[in-house]
């Protein structure tokens, strides 16, 4: 009876969880529409507030049942873990807080989704401009660099005033949680139960010791590659004159075209997932005025096709991109059958071992993406 009653409260947050999600995915999706701000607005200040103190309350009554421990203890370990932390967690004080913060998190992406430069007598979008950056001609990537900088710091205050009010309510979380700073509540949040803070800072030394002068070794080989006496910001991804950048797809309909033909040599059924999601709508892949930057794939634990999202512009960072959002996807997909929607979800950690692995798997068939050998 008590697996049958998690079951049941598994398929509740299912439910509720996607609901969210789409809320979410349509904002950032359009974030000039209105009415989308208003009803993921609505969720996260009128519902999600309702519904945390319930679940804290069903989090308690688990772990109070005499038959939680006859569970199978390696089955439940780690979702009984999470729930424990969560109650360890909570508070009341901070279910306003949190409601506020979710809100802000997403005026970023409202922000930056207005942000376009003008070249050429045309408009372009932060990503679409970026192309510009692989351009031979110096003079043409120092503007474009120039002007994509400008329009951001057009809106200074806006970010500034936004990050502030995000780190005082960050910090106010913590401290009614009992904890000195942001970090380490943030820490313990998200899970981090095989590592310590302490082990970051020392994996950044590691980074700063081992990484930073491969990283200088690469730049410096770029500057020798295109015959500069120094490197800027605006030389990073460029190509030295006479070399064409590559170009692997046009719009998004080839880009997921070829992303499927490249699957499709890799396995089968990973082609399979994204014929699915293209089926049902759940893509987005193209750069425009009023949407969101970045990208992202957003599992949905009730229907089980998860959403891709991203932000492209015929560039090869693209297909990085793309093939990258198709590992959390079929991550997603693989996942979708363990019994409670909480077996479904999994820390960053892991998570971006399918990403990361999908890139590297998916390379020795990138050819789908060129016309000929050279490229």
């Amino acid at each position: 009876e008590l697996e049958e009653w998690l079951q049941d409260l598994s398929e509740l947050e299912a439910v509720v969880g996607e609901d969210a999600a789409w809320r979410q995915i349509r904002m950032t999706c359009d974030t000039e529409n209105k009415s989308l701000e208003e009803a993921f607005t609505y969720f996260v200040m009128e519902i999600q507030p309702k519904i945390q103190p319930y679940a804290d309350q069903l989090n308690r009554k688990l772990v109070s049942n005499s038959f939680t421990k006859e569970l199978d203890q390696k089955k439940f370990f780690t979702y009984l873990r999470n729930v424990k932390k969560s109650i360890d967690l909570f508070r009341d004080a901070n279910i306003p807080l949190q409601a506020a913060l979710s809100v802000d998190a997403q005026k970023f992406g409202m922000i930056a989704g207005k942000m376009t430069i003008e070249f050429k007598g045309k408009e372009y979008t932060l990503q679409q401009a970026a192309k510009y950056l692989e351009d031979p001609d110096r003079t043409v990537r120092e503007e474009v660099y120039r002007k994509i900088a400008e329009r951001r710091l057009q809106d200074k205050e806006a970010l500034n005033e936004l990050f502030s009010g995000l780190l005082e309510k960050r910090q106010q979380v913590a401290k009614n949680a009992g904890f000195e700073n942001f970090r380490d509540y943030r820490f313990v949040d998200l899970g981090r139960f095989d590592y310590t803070k302490d082990d970051c800072i020392q994996f950044h030394e590691a980074v700063k010791l081992h990484v930073m002068p491969l990283v200088n070794q690469l730049y410096a080989a770029k500057k020798a590659k295109l015959g500069l006496k120094t490197l800027r910001p605006w030389d990073i991804d460029a190509e030295p004159a006479g070399i064409e950048p590559l170009h692997p797809f046009k719009n998004g309909d080839e880009l997921i075209k070829k992303t499927v033909q490249c699957f499709e040599r890799l396995n089968p059924f990973f082609a399979d997932c994204l014929k699915k999601m293209k089926e049902m709508g759940h893509l987005d892949l193209e750069s425009r005025k009023g949407k969101a930057p970045g990208g992202y794939n957003c599992p949905l634990a009730e229907s089980g096709a998860p959403f891709i999202f991203m932000n492209a512009a015929g560039q090869l960072d693209d297909v990085t991109t793309m093939v990258h959002e198709g590992g959390h996807a079929i991550h997603s997909f693989l996942s979708h059958d363990l019994e409670l929607t909480s077996f479904k979800e999994y820390p960053m950690e892991i998570a971006e071992v399918a990403s990361m692995s999908m890139e590297l798997f998916s390379m020795d068939h990138w050819q789908v993406f060129f016309d000929n050998g050279e490229e």
